[in-house]
């Protein structure tokens, strides 16, 4: 699980993100089709990390009311 967001941080850190990728290149296939079959579900992990991680962040502002409206 995440920590908390820093002020104003939505999503994840880039250090988190570093750690999440590293994990899931811990074993590269020599095969370049599985390589580019990796390459695919990696990004897409992250980026759902990171939708996962955004929404949390929105949700903690909303209930305390820190939403501002842009403009």
């Amino acid at each position: 699980m995440a920590p908390p967001p820093v002020h104003g941080q939505v999503g994840l850190t880039r250090r988190e993100l570093e750690r999440e990728l590293a994990w899931m290149l811990r074993t590269i296939p020599e095969d370049p089709r599985e390589l580019v079959k990796l390459f695919t579900q990696t990004m897409v992990s992250l980026i759902d990390k990171n939708n996962d991680a955004i929404a949390r962040s929105l949700a903690l502002r909303e209930a305390s009311g820190d939403l501002r409206g842009n403009g």
